[in-house]
């Protein structure tokens, strides 16, 4: 069966490094061409895929054999795009965030609807080695019922304030940025319609305008408590997951080491796991708490695109869909409403499915 074939738009750091080299390393799916208005990027793809490159978007558009386009732009792009690309009859999928608002993503559902095309978002992290370890611990049951989860990625990275994930015109932000997956990961390991949500948001760098640190509290229907937390604000490593259930603990340190192989370009899902950032579980056994351990289940970054291939030419159920998205998307405007307003934000969610 022939391959899907894949246009990205923007080739910076992200369309370059991540969905490029993803694309490249999935099955069934193949890079043809790439739009940037940057010249020395255009010719930057050229050199590194020997694809077609085109300096606008509607010239990109008007190349029939592009089937998918790959929106690797500044989040407040993405609505527009996404709209234009759909309505001309592409698929397409937005790096995260989705878009600015739960409105935004509202258009550009009912733009795939109208067009019958599909609309996704490059949520990677689901294929993240710690998540898909913890997810297998959870449906095994080793930690009895579930009942809190933290979640949390900060780093020590300054934020340039030339950057568009600095600036707030453009979507940028410490919450904006890993908030998605965190979000995203959360709503996969909670069966459960959100209550309530109540985030605090801090501003610790003067020369830019997002924030710099968050901490958001989720509530869900069914009693499990949640923390989300992002920044750029620590200097030392912070625990990534912990998880705690009726029967014990799990925790884990690090994150997912396929980022490292990105950022020297190259994709390799089989990199080990640094020492002392190994998952482990706590768990009562016979009346004492017995500590191991946990066997990782390897990362595969690259799954997220061969599931769009399998989608588009098998007609594989969609891994991360367009209502998923939207949910994430009610969660950030919950969370930036709720730190606006310094209280907690209740929402009317039906229950997931």
């Amino acid at each position: 069966m022939d391959k899907v074939r894949a246009a990205i738009v923007g080739y910076g750091y992200a369309g370059r490094r991540y969905h490029a080299s993803l694309i490249d390393a999935a099955q069934g799916i193949e890079l043809c061409a790439v739009a940037s208005r940057a010249p020395e990027r255009r010719e930057q793809a050229r050199q590194d895929w020997d694809v077609a490159v085109y300096p606008s978007v509607d010239q990109l558009l008007a190349d029939e054999s592009v089937e998918l386009v790959v929106l690797a732009t500044p989040h407040d792009t993405h609505k527009p795009l996404a709209v234009q690309c759909l309505d001309a009859g592409k698929h397409v999928v937005t790096d995260k965030l989705m878009c600015m608002n739960t409105a935004e993503a509202d258009q550009m559902i009912d733009a795939a609807r109208r067009n019958e095309r599909m609309l996704s978002v490059f949520q990677n992290r689901r294929w993240d080695c710690d998540f898909l370890t913890l997810r297998a611990v959870l449906a095994e049951g080793r930690l009895g019922e579930l009942r809190t989860i933290e979640s949390c990625v900060v780093t020590n990275e300054k934020a340039s304030p030339d950057a568009w994930r600095s600036q707030k015109r453009h979507g940028g932000g410490s919450f904006r940025d890993w908030g998605p997956h965190l979000l995203d990961q959360l709503l996969l390991l909670v069966d459960s319609p959100v209550d309530r949500v109540l985030c605090d948001m801090y501003y610790e760098q003067s020369n830019i305008d997002v924030d710099t640190a968050a901490r958001c509290r989720i509530g869900f229907l069914n009693g499990v408590q949640c923390l989300v937390e992002t920044g750029w604000t620590s200097p030392l490593p912070r625990l990534r997951w912990s998880v705690q259930g009726t029967r014990g603990t799990f925790r884990k340190f690090g994150v997912d080491p396929q980022v490292l192989g990105i950022r020297e370009g190259r994709v390799d899902p089989g990199l080990p796991l640094p020492e002392g950032e190994h998952p482990e579980t706590c768990v009562e056994q016979n009346g004492r708490s017995v500590r191991e351990r946990v066997e990782t289940v390897p990362g595969n970054w690259p799954a997220y695109y061969e599931n769009i291939a399998a989608h588009l030419r098998r007609n594989v159920d969609l891994a991360v869909t367009p209502g998923q998205a939207r949910r994430v998307m009610r969660l950030i405007d919950a969370a930036f409403e709720s730190a606006e307003l310094r209280k907690r934000v209740r929402l009317d969610e039906p229950a997931p499915g």
